[in-house]
This record gives C-alpha cells, structure tokens and sequence, in this order.
C-alpha cells in the first residue's frame, strides 16, 4: 500500500515538473476533481481556489496509474493544460490520477 502511495505520488510530482514547460499561451491548473460533466470540469486547487474549466471534443485526457475511467471522476488529482481568454478556460489537455482512500486501522 505504501508502495502504491510513493508511486503515485512520484507520478504527480513528475507532472508538476512538467507543468513548467507549458506550452506558449496555455497554463496549468493543478488540483483535486470536485465536479465532473461531460463539457465541464471543476477543480479546487491547492490553495482552495474553485477553479471551472470548460472541455470540448478537442480535449485530451490522459490517465496515469491505474484507474476505471478514461475521464477524471471527483477526488482524482489533475494537472489541466488550458488556454485562457475573455470566455474562461478551455481544457486541451487533462491529466488525472485516481487515488485510493487512505485504510483506517
């Protein structure tokens, strides 16, 4: 279990460290899924912040490590590529891992 932990955790600092080379005129937004819908996606980040971001057909999602879903559900962690302007963000790529609850001795 601990091992399953560090690897996810492993993971996600990798895509932290990715998340600096955005490309030009996107950012990145980091955080945890709190809702979920077929052209939306609301992410509440670290520091609190709630965070809608739209999606389209154009968006990609890439899952890593192992998860049921190829889209993020609420309570998997995100690293979201988008690309602001004067109508809110637009996802063009989601990556999203699913992290399992914590056992209770």
């Amino acid at each position: 279990m601990v091992r399953r932990h560090s690897l996810v955790a492993l993971v996600l600092m990798a895509l932290i460290a990715v998340s600096a080379f955005a490309h030009e005129g996107s950012f990145h937004v980091l955080g945890t899924v709190t809702a979920s819908s077929a052209d939306q996606l609301v992410v509440q980040t670290k520091d609190g912040k709630s965070v809608s971001i739209r999606l389209t057909p154009d968006t990609r999602y890439r899952a890593i490590g192992a998860t049921a879903s190829s889209t993020p559900s609420v309570g998997d962690r995100v690293v979201v590529e988008v690309m602001g302007n004067s109508n809110g963000m637009t996802a063009s790529e989601v990556r999203f891992s699913s992290v399992a609850p914590k056992k209770t001795r």
